[in-house]
């Protein structure tokens, strides 16, 4: 059987990364008979710990090595696990409310998926990682984690394509799971809250030997609930069992399963403007509103992952490591969804009629990856280097069946607003997709992290992916194949300029291969992302608090927009711009106050386009976001005690590309309260203490969604 194109470019790559790896790394020609002295590795970690603080000192997330952020020349934040407690997270949305750069629950409350913006660029289905390896979700088929099952979570703001190949050139969110580690414990959480929901979890971490060298933790939750909408529930439950080996300090095997299964709905009801964010003749559409039906809409989804990571340490400060895993989701989507009132299609309807279109999807997604990197750390002259050379490969079946239909008694389902009548017959459309797609992607990078006397620090790293995808279109009985490379890098520098206080500058790239042509048949080139970054770091010497501050300019080229020759099809002309400042301040102040606060301001434009839109805001994306959260502890008499309160703070966007449908702005308030007795904790939460109504964005004039009314949370957490 002859080899493909891309599996002639893995053997010729596969010989290059050994002769690369015996070329580069001091350890390997040391003992080929070389000289060189090397030192002890680059960690400095401050800023406390992720179970105790808002404050995480390292992360492995910007580098792939363990690295003080401060030294890291990118804009990084860390959620950490109290942060999380603090705030009641229920979702990976709702942890990310008061990080800057992050636009998250961008399209309001939503069961199904994490939707969130970077830098102004959506990210969702290719910006979200779990534990360094990409969680890449396709149409409905979406990978969908519990803030239960982790520690923390790093968000890398910016191109990082030189490490992890294709993606948004908005940055990436990496979920850290909870992994066994060197305490005996169980938890276990009973929670309420409203609107109407209850869930069991629990955590149970051992030792399984008297050494410990083999430890083992189970991670599980089960929620029953309701949604702000009206027959939409959320129901949803996982079980993540891990396994640690680690037979001495140099070896760590640590092997991870993860099981879930939703059932849920459609919570982001597609709704006119003209009835949501104003007013219509009778006024606007109540945010419990459901727009489907309930004989025909639902949203399930089972998704299971297995992997593991393994490193050993060698002599003379080398380390190898690898991560493996295999994931899979399922979907099966039925929903009808609304496409505008009656009234802007047919002037004689009434603008009480909402019409709706049927939707049905049956999708998967199973996705092998394995990233294998080698870590050295040397000396050359003054110059300390801490060097990276890695292979990742993945491999991704991606089966679509999906189709789109009209009633076909009337061309569209209609739904009265004031008197709504469900339970109707609906006809399951016919798939109008039917595909199956393939996709290998090929990534070999090597980064070097230098230091000159503890003060100056140099980030270098290059890329080069190859992709090769073939796709079946079982409709038409065709198959079509394309092959993208790409040559990523970054480039930056910190100095130290007097003791915690470090700016930076970087350069980076990024890019995103495309599916479809030209209408001469020719195959799209990748997207791509530069950009330059200035910024500040600043780290109380003691880790009391972190300030950092970064201004970008971001531009996304390559963008399909509008063939003016024939409008049938898409050149790659577009081009959009993202520049502004994040200001983010992180501290733990007195052993007793915990503070976050953080400012986003862009000047996003579309900078080039045939689709009449050059020169504006790209729709459903704010411009100006703040927030600001306080956690007090207390002490003496009031030991155990501890509560917090939050604003968060989002501009105005736009529902239309001409910029003419403005969708305000609003600010929302949280809170909570929670005490400590012994083995036992008793925590209250509220999201929108005020129960602020309005819109969160638009998706279009036709596709505008509601941001979360005020929700309740009551949770008994008892830890022995």
């Amino acid at each position: 059987m002859p080899c493909s194109p891309f599996h002639s470019r893995f053997k010729t790559t596969s010989v290059f990364l050994l002769l690369t790896s015996a070329l580069v790394h001091p350890v390997l020609a040391q003992e080929a008979g070389g000289n060189v002295t090397v030192l002890k590795p680059i960690e400095v970690n401050g800023g406390g710990d992720d179970q105790n603080s808002f404050i995480a000192g390292t992360s492995s997330s910007g580098t792939k090595t363990t690295t003080d952020i401060d030294r890291i020349p990118q804009s990084i934040s860390v959620v950490t696990r109290k942060q999380m407690d603090a705030q009641g997270a229920e979702s990976v949305g709702g942890a990310l409310r008061y990080t800057p750069g992050v636009r998250s629950e961008a399209y309001g409350v939503d069961t199904r998926y994490d939707w969130f913006f970077l830098r102004g660029f959506a990210a969702q289905d290719k910006g979200l990682y779990l534990n360094g390896l990409q969680l890449h979700s396709q149409s409905y088929a979406n990978f969908h984690m519990d803030p239960y099952s982790l520690e923390r979570i790093d968000v890398l703001l910016g191109p990082s394509s030189s490490l992890f190949g294709a993606g948004s050139p908005g940055g990436l969110i990496n979920l850290v799971s909870k992994k066994p580690v060197d305490e005996d414990f169980t938890e276990l959480s009973i929670l309420g809250g409203i609107p109407n929901s209850g869930s069991v979890a629990i955590d149970i971490n051992r030792a399984l030997n008297e050494s410990g060298t083999m430890l083992a933790r189970l991670t599980a939750l089960g929620q029953l609930g309701e949604t702000q909408v009206d027959n939409v529930d959320n129901n949803h439950g996982f079980i993540a069992p891990s396994f640690t080996y680690k037979p001495n300090e140099d070896t760590r095997l640590t092997v991870m399963a993860n099981l879930q299964k939703d059932d849920t709905g459609t919570a982001t009801s597609f709704l006119p403007y003209s009835a949501s964010v104003k007013s219509a003749s009778y006024g606007r559409i109540p945010t419990d509103f459901f727009t489907g039906d309930t004989n025909f809409d639902s949203y399930k989804r089972d998704q299971w992952m297995l992997g593991y990571e393994f490193e050993h340490s060698f002599e003379n400060d080398v380390k190898f490591s690898q991560s493996t895993r295999y994931s899979s989701v399922s979907t099966n989507y039925k929903t009808l969804y609304g496409v505008g009132l009656a009234s802007s299609y047919f002037p004689a309807y009434p603008d009480t009629l909402l019409l709706r279109q049927a939707l049905a999807a049956d999708q998967s997604v199973g996705t092998f990856q394995t990233d294998n990197h080698l870590e050295s750390d040397f000396d050359t002259g003054l110059m300390h280097h801490r060097l990276l050379t890695g292979l990742d490969y993945s491999y991704e079946d991606f089966d679509n069946k999906s189709g789109f239909a009209n009633d076909p008694s009337g061309g569209y389902y209609a739904l009265d607003l004031v008197n709504p009548v469900y339970g109707i017959a609906v006809t399951t459309p016919d798939y109008t997709t039917n595909a199956r797609t393939k996709t290998h992607r090929l990534g070999l990078y090597l980064q070097d992290q230098i230091t000159l006397a503890e003060k100056l620090d140099l980030t270098a790293g290059l890329r080069h992916d190859w992709v090769y995808k073939e796709t079946e279109n079982r409709l038409t009985a065709t198959e079509t194949s394309s092959h993208d490379s790409a040559l990523t890098g970054r480039i930056g520098a910190s100095y130290e300029l007097f003791t915690g206080f470090r700016p930076y500058m970087s350069y980076a790239t990024s890019f995103d291969p495309l599916t479809g042509t030209d209408a001469a048949g020719v195959a799209f080139d990748p997207e791509t992302g530069e950009q330059y970054e200035i910024g500040a770091k600043y780290e109380d010497p003691e880790g009391r608090f972190r300030l950092t501050a970064a201004w970008f300019n971001l531009t996304r080229q390559n963008v399909l927009t509008t063939d003016p020759n024939n409008t049938a099809y898409k050149i790659q002309t577009g081009e959009v711009r993202s520049r502004g400042i994040e200001l983010q301040a992180t501290a733990r102040l007195l052993e007793s106050w915990d503070v976050l606060a953080s400012y986003t301001n862009y000047d996003l434009e579309i900078t080039r386009s045939e689709n009449g839109d050059q020169g504006k805001v790209p729709v459903g994306v704010p411009q100006q976001m703040a927030s600001l959260w306080v956690n007090h502890s207390f002490s003496e008499q009031l030991e155990g005690l501890r509560v917090g309160a939050g604003a968060r703070y989002v501009g105005k966007s736009y529902a239309d590309a001409a910029n003419t449908l403005e969708v305000p702005s609003y600010v929302v308030a949280d809170a909570g309260i929670g005490y400590t007795y012994k083995n036992a904790d008793l925590s209250f939460n509220v999201t929108n203490i005020f129960d602020k109504k309005y819109v969160a964005a638009c998706a279009g004039e036709n596709a505008c969604y509601y941001g979360e009314r005020r929700a309740l949370q009551a949770k008994l957490t008892f830890k022995w």
